[in-house]
């Protein structure tokens, strides 16, 4: 029974609370989860080398590797095995016109992608904005965006003779194209004596569909590290993070939404819930020392505490078939008892597909719905799969 697989592929709207969350002084408790918008006058500019953004107030936030995502490359997915978490610090500011993210990391080695070379590739970050945010609206999948809400993508790789920047808009696996959202500004410079790069994003508060003029603004972020042959899907991956725009009002409603879960509002037992998810999940999940279950039969959770908030796990249990991801990679495995397909192929084994089309075109999850579960044994699992991959919550960098 695939009894958590949408706590990868879905990623819900969860009912708000009675009143607002609580934020006396900040926005406890998604304290760790907003990153400080300062403002500067303007114009910014996208400079890796300026003083400026050291003093901006600086954010930590972890990355997991996204090992939904294998490649027809052994050397790849050997690296992927072993990938550690990885952390980023995030620094931001805007003049009331464009928003600048300043983007940090240790890198014991400068990966730049060779020209005209098909196995070398260049270290790389991305940022990750929904096109429609607010209350009552679900943030997207967090891998690339879904069908319903789709994700703007800010892409910024180490080239052979500087850094490039790609614009695109993705609503899932695979399905990312290039798109013009406007003007951007991105460098990156890498720092020998730090062995780390400084990554340094400048656009438009509003522009090419996106208006984030707003008090919290969803924003995602990946890291590539070309020493590990990453590349497209195979990257960490973080959660879904908040701008905080002081200028802006702040929605305490949609604040209450994504806070749902955080600091004392999710009451469960870990230890129970890890009996749950061993009794019931480890059949098709891989999380931590339980690997059983085969690669790629469901979405490995070894990490899904980093990457997921406790409304996004509880969302999906709960209605699992709500958001269809495609599944990114099931032509890996086949189906070897059933006739050669067209162009002799084997075809799909269905028990890696992750979801079925009905007749009326519908798509539904493989795994069933958990809306039976008592409250308490909900809180518990929810609980658990949250201190998967987890390390102190992440706070501000001095």
């Amino acid at each position: 029974m695939r009894t958590l697989l949408a706590a990868i592929l879905a990623t819900l709207a969860v009912p708000a609370p009675a009143a607002p969350v609580p934020s006396p002084g900040g926005l406890p408790p998604l304290a760790g989860e907003t990153i400080a918008v300062r403002q500067l006058p303007g114009p910014l500019a996208a400079d890796p080398a300026s003083p400026a953004w050291d003093a901006l107030q600086a954010t930590r936030v972890l990355v997991a590797p996204q090992r939904t995502i294998r490649l027809n490359d052994r050397k790849a997915n050997a690296a992927l095995a072993t990938a550690p978490l990885r952390e980023l610090t995030v620094r931001a500011a805007t003049d009331g016109r464009d928003l600048v993210v300043v983007v940090d990391w240790n890198d014991a080695s400068e990966d730049r992608a060779p020209p005209d070379a098909t196995d070398g590739y260049g270290d790389g970050v991305a940022l990750q904005l929904p096109f429609r945010f607010g209350a009552g609206t679900r943030l997207p999948y967090v891998g690339m965006g879904d069908e319903q809400q789709p994700v703007a993508v800010f892409l910024l790789r180490a080239g052979p003779r500087g850094s490039e920047v790609r614009q695109a808009r993705g609503a899932g696996f695979g399905s990312t194209v290039r798109a013009d959202l406007g003007p951007v500004q991105a460098a990156m410079r890498y720092d020998p004596q730090r062995l780390g790069w400084r990554a340094v994003f400048v656009r438009p508060l509003v522009a090419g569909g996106l208006d984030l003029r707003r008090g919290l603004v969803p924003l995602a972020l990946a890291a590539w590290d070309g020493g590990r042959a990453e590349r497209g899907g195979n990257k960490a991956l973080s959660g879904w993070k908040f701008l905080r725009l002081d200028g802006f009002p702040l929605d305490e409603t949609y604040l209450a939404e994504q806070a749902w879960g955080r600091g004392a509002g999710l009451r469960g037992d870990v230890k129970h819930g890890q009996a749950l998810f061993e009794e019931s999940c480890t059949i098709c999940h891989r999380a931590g020392p339980q690997r059983a279950a085969a690669t790629g039969l469901a979405p490995d959770l070894s990490e899904i505490g980093v990457i997921a908030s406790p409304g996004y796990l509880r969302a999906s249990l709960l209605a699992p078939s709500e958001v269809i991801v495609p599944n990114p990679n099931p032509r890996q495995h086949q189906d070897r008892s059933k006739p050669l397909a067209v162009g002799a192929t084997w075809p799909v084994d269905d028990g890696y597909v992750w979801y079925a089309v009905e007749p009326d075109g519908r798509k539904t999850s493989s795994m069933p719905d958990s809306s039976a579960l008592p409250p308490q044994d909900l809180a518990d699992l929810v609980s658990y799969l949250m201190t998967l991959g987890a390390v102190p919550p992440a706070g501000r960098s001095p």
